[in-house]
């Protein structure tokens, strides 16, 4: 009964075939860091989950002994579970945890689950970690070694595991950061236009727009937007850059990318509700700045849906 436990938290049934193996060491680093660093570290911010998801998990009947209990384990099953899939280190546990984790949101939370034939990618991750449970760690692992009791022996050229391991590493684990720096051009005035999706009609309207943006002292700058046709719908906003760059605000940096024109793209992720019927939904913030103009795009995507699409764009230049 215990060499059939070890067997079954540290085991896999792929083999030693080595390509094979190679593969599927690219398949676990892939499943393991994207859902740790896009989905549990974000949620690290706090020992408890974040108030957005609480709600998400006592909206799915998860509330004994509490909502933030399960959404604090489902967090933490995200960042550290995708870790340990990462390194090979309890695979399966690991894979079956967010397995169900993924069951929960693609047959329970939709309205009309698709068992076979959903293209949602919260399916595609729950049919991944079912994958990954079931051939178990692989040959390049940890679980290996502590099957085992040696060091593992890899066969596959060191230079070859190790330029997939920085590959990976560059392109799931570097974070993205601005600087108060990067928004310093935008300050002054600016005029333009907002094209906005109404919800009621399902048209785009435009209106005239007019901006300000004020750099303030430490990582901080306002914002503001002026409607010469629409008076009651001006307003101002305060964004501050946290420590690391990481976060403007509540709204996570997750592209920045210097433009061929000398100017600058940014892509902020927030969480929130829109609609009508106010539905959670993923937000992201599109900024393109450069020389003399800027534009803001806010794109929508609800929960449950594939695609993201057009909210509202500003476009402007300088006044």
């Amino acid at each position: 009964m215990k060499a059939q436990l070890r067997q079954f938290f540290f085991g896999s049934n792929l083999g030693d075939n080595t390509i094979l193996n190679t593969g599927w060491l690219l398949f676990r680093l892939h499943m393991g860091l994207s859902i740790a660093v896009h989905a549990g570290w974000p949620k690290m911010n706090a020992i408890a989950a974040p108030g957005w998801f609480t709600e998400q998990v006592a909206g799915l009947g998860f509330t004994f002994p509490s909502p933030g209990f399960w959404a604090a384990m489902a967090s933490w099953g995200e960042f550290a579970g995708g870790i340990c899939i990462a390194l090979g280190l309890l695979t399966r546990f690991a894979s079956l945890q967010l397995a169900f984790q993924f069951f929960v949101i693609s047959f329970l939370w939709y309205d009309k689950p698709e068992p076979l034939s959903g293209m949602y990618f919260q399916q595609t991750l729950f049919w991944g970690y079912v994958l990954l449970a079931v051939g178990g760690s692989g040959r390049f692992a940890m679980d290996r070694v502590i099957l085992s009791r040696r060091k593992l022996a890899i066969s596959l050229p060191a230079k070859a595991v190790a330029a997939s391991l920085l590959l990976l590493a560059g392109t799931g684990l570097h974070a993205q950061t601005v600087t108060k720096k990067d928004f310093t051009v935008l300050e002054g005035q600016w005029k333009g236009t907002l094209t906005y999706l109404d919800y009621t009609s399902n048209k785009e309207e435009t209106i005239k727009a007019k901006a300000i943006v004020e750099v303030k002292k430490g990582n901080a700058f306002t914002l503001g937007f002026y409607y010469t046709n629409e008076p009651k719908k001006n307003g101002r906003d305060r964004y501050r850059i946290n420590t690391d760059g990481t976060m403007i605000n509540d709204m996570k940096v997750i592209e920045r990318t210097p433009q061929p024109d000398g100017g600058l793209k940014i892509v902020l992720e927030s969480r929130g509700k829109d609609g009508n019927d106010f539905k959670p939904a993923t937000f992201h913030h599109v900024l393109l700045i450069g020389p003399g103009k800027f534009s803001m795009t806010k794109l929508v995507r609800f929960d449950g849906e594939a695609n993201f699409f057009r909210r509202n764009e500003y476009l402007f230049t300088r006044n």
